[in-house]
């Protein structure tokens, strides 16, 4: 699994997330989290947006005046950006990293609709092998970072582009302890290899190996939030979801939609039985 198939995955299937999905009006192809507090399902959407927009708003207040530039890698179409955006007036810029032309393409036509042109840029690349970028504030990634077939290399990308003292922040699916140790059943195994091929995730690790992978690249963690108990998990009979990804590993489709379907049945049964957990890192970059 490489770039080139995150690429495809994404061009086959954007529009598809954004008609079918729940995220399509908040330009979200991420999660809902039903945390506490949260009473409708855009707000749950943007849940992790309104982190986010904490974590902006602390380093505004240690730099008062200074205009922020933060990046996401991983933008999609941009959802994110535009929600920082369109609450924080022009001290902040933003630029959006995505390997998908179609994502990039729709990002940029919904900037200039929203007349955000001159604060806001999306750039194609491949996160793993970043052009020259302005340094940037604060870089984050919802939803992405799992996708890095060398998830080492991200952090070396991140250092060449976040100022020291900046805040890189992870939200995303990790490996629990259990879920990567070697104490996993035949169907367990099955589940998590379900879930990594149906949502190109090569990247997926725990939050300790993550840890560790960010301070090789001169990072310390120093928040963190466990947003799996707000997750609505399907309210379905866990036997039954186990049925329908062995039949539809058995029936593998050449859909991307399709396998991105199962990928997501596999997924909740990982969040289910405790192999896999959604996470809400911030590191900072050492000065």
């Amino acid at each position: 699994m490489n770039t080139s198939d995150v690429r495809a995955y994404y061009e086959r299937n954007t529009r598809l997330f954004l008609a079918l999905g729940a995220g399509g009006r908040a330009r979200a192809i991420h999660r809902a989290v039903w945390a506490e507090g949260v009473a409708t399902t855009e707000e749950a959407l943007n849940y992790s947006n309104r982190l986010l927009l904490e974590q902006i708003a602390h380093l505004r207040r240690s730099h008062p005046g200074q205009t922020l530039h933060v990046m996401d890698l991983g933008c999609g179409v941009g959802g994110s950006i535009f929600y920082l955006a369109t609450r924080l007036d022009d001290t902040l810029h933003a630029t959006g990293v995505t390997i998908s032309p179609l994502q990039a393409r729709l990002a940029r036509e919904q900037a200039a609709r929203l007349g955000l042109q001159d604060r806001c840029a999306f750039v194609e690349a491949d996160f793993l092998q970043l052009p020259e970028l302005p340094p940037a504030d604060v870089v984050f990634s919802i939803e992405a970072f799992v996708h890095a077939p060398q998830p080492a290399r991200y952090f070396d990308q991140v250092a060449g582009v976040l100022r020291p003292g900046g805040r890189l922040i992870l939200c995303d699916d990790f490996l629990s302890e259990r879920g990567a140790s070697n104490a996993r059943s035949p169907d367990e195994r099955m589940w998590l290899r379900a879930f990594q091929a149906g949502w190109h995730a090569p990247g997926l690790s725990s939050v300790t190996q993550v840890a560790q992978m960010a301070a090789r690249h001169g990072f310390s963690r120093v928040g963190e939030r466990d947003l799996t108990p707000a997750l609505r998990l399907l309210n379905w009979d866990s036997r039954l979801i186990h049925a329908l990804i062995r039949l539809g590993r058995a029936i593998w489709l050449p859909w991307a939609y399709w396998r991105s379907t199962v990928g997501s049945l596999a997924l909740q049964q990982c969040l289910r039985a405790g192999l896999v957990t959604y996470r809400f890192l911030i590191f900072e970059r050492n000065r």
